[in-house]
């Protein structure tokens, strides 16, 4: 390995020095995945509402208080009725106070409005027939219909869950009371010759009565836990008032009840709760620490002859996060090796977005004989990017390389030994800005997270007060105080910082080869700034 031809370097650290600048806008094209989340500070929590509706729907059968009075009763006033088997049908709306997500007992208030029908029973024909032929009447004509219910209940209901998930199977039990509507059964019979009454059963005016009304059921949730199908088990109690119109009006009042049971569903409802959620912190992307390393010796910034034959070490490709990861965020990179040739910038090899942090040297570019790298010169970056569930950020490329070149004949007379000092002096000023605070629209479509104010923030501007340049010069040596002495500073300013960036190629007794940065600082007083000491970066 050979240290010299120096002037051909210039462009090897001029070409990175551009890369550097200008890597970052070309890393959008890097494919690199974007989040999947987003940064509001409103977030939507999916509940259960307290509001549940159903329904049933099932056989039915009438009770009068005693069995003998329902089905065996010789009285008239009770087998008068004559109510068989119907149906009954009703809806029913809950409200639950407590509808936590793993909560198994729960209790509530709703309401419940329903219908029921009872068909005649087949021995009325039988009970008639007989009353007829008492009557000696030869040409009686029958009109009769079937009694009918319809209520209101509200009252208390009671449901627990036999586990806690959302699929367990549960129970559901209550006792409503409420307003019955009783249309007793209306039979008519009369001589069609005569016109007189034979026999008849009808309404009175009153019809409305207090009664009760008592739910048993079992259900099991479907798959999301909305919609629940089961078996239920209903019983009713209350009274109701007919007469025996004819020459004596008899007015009766008497017990009504019954029993159902039949098919039942649930319907629950899931409505969206915004609440707050904090803001999600931002991303800081810092650029990797990048080594290009052969034979365990840096080779950055070097220059390699071609007519070097001695047997090289393979390059070692190797970079270094310098940024501080949690378990909210991921970190890849993108690497690229470049060379530089015949006017022509091919990149030979790269790993994109991957979280490895090495890359092989590409097997084609190497003298087979030697193990060195072909003619060329190369550059290698590295860019950093950050992912968070709400974030993304990249960072600026880390870029250094090396030469491999063809000896001149002609004796060089420059110096062998190449040193440049840049400085760049910055201060930041405080500014107000105006933020946009987004939340959920209460006027605007369902969920849609829309601006709703405009609040001011301050942040630190960056401001560039100038920049020195300095050949052959030793940065260790350098009085940054004297340096920047022919920059103005602004009177807002209370805190000066100073870059200063190094660039040594070639033999410099010693120097380590390539490209540094240090960062110092120095308060202001009276528009002077005061001693520079180096400004350490947190981690």
């Amino acid at each position: 390995m050979k240290k010299h031809f120096l002037l051909k370097i210039f462009s090897l650290i001029l070409s990175c020095f551009l890369f550097s600048i200008t890597y970052a806008q070309e890393a959008k094209n890097s494919n690199c995945p974007n989040p999947a989340g987003g940064c509001d500070t409103v977030g939507i929590e999916h509940r259960v509402s307290p509001w549940r509706v159903g329904g049933f729907i099932g056989p039915t059968v009438a009770f009068c208080g005693k069995w003998s009075s329902t089905f065996n009763s010789n009285k008239y006033r009770d087998k008068s009725l004559f109510n068989g088997i119907g149906y009954h049908a009703n809806l029913n709306a809950d409200y639950f106070f407590n509808t936590k997500k793993n909560k198994q007992l729960k209790f509530g208030v709703g309401a419940i409005a329903g219908l029921q029908t009872f068909f005649l029973r087949n021995d009325l024909d039988d009970f008639l027939d007989k009353i007829i032929a008492e009557s000696g009447s030869s040409n009686a004509v029958i009109r009769k219909g079937a009694s009918a219910d319809h209520y209101f209940v509200a009252g208390p209901v009671l449901s627990y869950a036999f586990g806690k998930k959302p699929r367990s199977p549960f129970v559901e039990a209550s006792v409503r009371g409420g307003i019955f509507q009783t249309t007793p059964a209306a039979i008519f019979v009369y001589d069609q010759a005569t016109s007189s009454n034979i026999y008849s059963v009808t309404a009175t005016e009153k019809r409305y009565h207090a009664g009760l009304l008592t739910t048993l059921g079992l259900f099991f949730p479907s798959k999301k836990g909305l919609w629940s199908w089961g078996v239920e088990a209903t019983g009713f109690r209350t009274k109701v008032n007919y007469i025996f119109p004819g020459a004596t009006i008899y007015s009766y009042q008497r017990k009504h009840g019954g029993f159902s049971a039949g098919l039942a569903f649930r319907r629950n409802f899931v409505r969206d709760i915004p609440f707050r959620k904090d803001p999600t912190p931002p991303l800081l992307c810092e650029a990797p620490d990048l080594e290009l390393m052969m034979g365990g010796k840096s080779i950055k910034g070097l220059v390699f002859s071609t007519l070097d034959s001695t047997k090289a070490d393979s390059i070692q490709i190797s970079w270094k996060s310098r940024s501080i990861l949690d378990s909210t965020k991921s970190e890849t990179f993108t690497a690229r090796l470049h060379q530089l040739n015949g006017g022509m910038d091919n990149v030979i090899a790269q790993v994109v977005c991957q979280k490895e942090t090495k890359m092989a040297w590409p097997a084609g570019y190497l003298n087979p004989a030697t193990g060195r790298p072909v003619e060329g010169q190369y550059y290698m970056t590295v860019q950093s990017q950050q992912i968070s569930s709400c974030a993304s950020c990249t960072s600026e490329a880390t870029t250094t390389g090396f030469s491999v070149q063809k000896p001149d004949r002609i004796v060089d007379s420059v110096d062998r030994c190449f040193k440049q000092c840049f400085l760049e002096v910055y201060a930041y000023k405080k500014v107000k800005v105006k933020r946009v605070k987004y939340g959920k629209s209460p006027t605007s479509c369902v969920g849609c997270i829309c601006p709703i104010d405009t609040v001011s923030k301050t942040i630190s501007q960056y401001h560039l007060l100038g920049t020195v340049k300095r050949d052959n010069c030793d940065a260790s040596k350098l009085d940054l105080n004297a340096e920047t002495s022919g920059i103005i500073i602004p009177k807002w300013a209370t805190t000066i910082y100073t870059s200063v960036e190094t660039i040594v190629a070639g033999d410099c007794a010693g120097i380590p080869q390539g490209r540094n940065k240090v960062n110092y600082s120095a308060p202001v007083k009276k528009g002077k700034a005061g001693v520079f000491k180096r400004a350490y970066q947190k981690k």
